[in-house]
C-alpha cells in the first residue's frame, strides 16, 4: 500500500471514529434512550416520500449543472455515460468529506473513458466554484431574511455570525482569486511561486466562465435552485416527524447545517449535521432532542439513497478501466 493510500485509509478512519463517537454521544443522553427509535418510527411516509422524490430532482439538477460545465470545457459525453460517472461520484460521497472524494472519482472515470485529464478537472472545478457561487447567494439571502428570528437565541446569533463571517471572506477569497488568476498577473509569476498551479489551473476555469457567460449564468440558476430544493428535502423530513415549523424559518437553519456538516472531520458530516441540528432547533423552538436528530438523518438518507446505484456504476467502471 502506498503512502498516499495509507494517509486516505488513516484519514477515513479518523472520520469514522469521529462520526460513531459523536452519535454516541447523541444516543446516550438521558433524553433519547428509549425515545429515538420511537420518534424514528413515527414518520409519516408520504412526507418521506416526498422528500425522496425532491432528493432525486436535486440529483438530476446537480448532473445537469455538471453537464453544463462538461460542455464548457469541451467534453462530449453521452448522457447515459455522464449519469453512471456521476452517481459513481455521488456513491463515494457517502464516505468522504465535502463532495472532494466524489470528485475525484468522477475525474478518474472521465480519464479511464479516453477523456482529456486536464479538460476533466476543469468541469470540475467549475461545478464546484459554481456551487460555492450558490451557496453564498443562497445562503446570505437565506439568513438574512430571517436573521430576527435566528438571532433569538443569543448562542446561535454568534454561530450564525460565524457562518455569516465565513461566506464573508469566501466571498473574498473567490474575488481575490479571480484577481490573482489573471493571465497577465499568472504570466508575470515565478515558476516556483507557491500556488502557482492552482492559480492557472483557475485561469482556465475563469477564463471559461467569462467567454461562456450564458451557460455560466444558466448553470448559477440552476444550482440555486437545485440548493433550494436540497434545503427543503430537510423540511419534508421535519413535517414527516410533525415537526411545526414554517417552511422560511426552516430553509434559514439550512445553511449554518449544511456548511458545518460539510467539514471534513467526519465520514459525510454524519454526527455532526445532527449535532447543527440538535443545538439549532433546541434553542430556536425548543424541538426535544431526539426529533431533531430524527429530522436529520431523514433527510441525509433522503439524499444518501440516491448515491446507492453508484456502487454499481463505479465497480463496473473500475472492471472496465484499461
Amino acid at each position: 500500500m502506498t503512502k498516499l493510500k495509507k494517509s486516505r485509509a488513516l484519514i477515513a478512519i479518523l472520520q469514522a471514529s469521529v462520526s460513531l463517537c459523536l452519535l454516541g454521544a447523541l444516543f446516550s443522553g438521558p433524553g433519547f434512550r428509549g425515545n429515538l427509535t420511537s420518534v424514528l418510527l413515527s414518520a409519516d411516509p408520504r412526507w418521506l416520500l416526498a422528500g425522496f422524490l425532491l432528493a432525486g430532482i436535486v440529483q438530476l439538477l446537480c448532473l445537469l449543472r455538471w453537464r453544463i460545465f462538461l460542455k464548457m470545457a469541451g467534453i462530449e459525453i453521452r448522457f447515459a455515460e455522464s449519469a453512471s460517472i456521476f452517481f459513481a461520484g455521488l456513491f463515494c460521497n457517502l464516505f468522504l468529506p465535502g463532495g472532494a472524494g466524489g470528485d475525484v472519482v468522477k475525474i478518474g472515470l472521465l480519464a479511464s473513458r479516453g477523456k482529456d485529464l486536464g479538460r476533466s478537472a476543469i468541469s470540475v472545478l467549475m461545478d464546484r466554484l459554481c456551487g460555492s457561487v450558490s451557496m453564498i447567494l443562497v445562503g446570505a439571502g437565506l439568513m438574512s431574511w430571517q436573521f430576527l428570528w435566528l438571532a433569538k437565541s443569543p448562542l446561535v446569533a454568534g454561530l450564525v455570525q460565524v457562518i455569516a463571517v465565513y461566506l464573508l471572506v469566501l466571498t473574498g477569497l473567490i474575488v481575490l482569486s479571480v484577481i490573482l488568476s489573471s493571465r497577465r498577473i499568472v504570466g508575470r509569476l515565478p515558476a516556483r511561486w507557491p500556488g502557482r498551479k492552482r492559480l492557472v489551473e483557475l485561469s482556465g476555469v475563469y477564463s471559461q466562465c467569462a467567454v461562456q457567460w450564458p451557460r455560466t449564468l444558466f448553470a448559477i440558476c440552476v444550482s440555486m435552485t437545485m440548493l433550494a430544493l436540497y434545503f427543503l428535502t430537510y423540511f419534508c423530513s421535519g413535517r414527516a416527524y410533525g415537526l411545526e415549523i414554517p417552511p422560511d424559518k426552516f430553509l434559514a437553519l439550512m445553511p449554518t447545517v449544511d456548511i458545518i456538516s460539510g467539514l471534513p472531520v467526519s465520514l459525510g458530516g454524519l454526527g455532526v449535521r445532527e449535532g447543527v441540528f440538535a443545538f439549532l432547533l433546541g434553542n430556536l423552538a425548543a424541538v426535544p432532542g431526539p426529533l431533531a436528530v430524527s429530522v436529520s438523518l431523514g433527510g441525509y438518507l433522503m439524499s444518501a439513497l440516491w448515491g446507492v446505484p453508484g456502487a454499481f456504476f463505479w465497480l463496473v467502471r473500475r472492471e472496465d478501466s484499461p
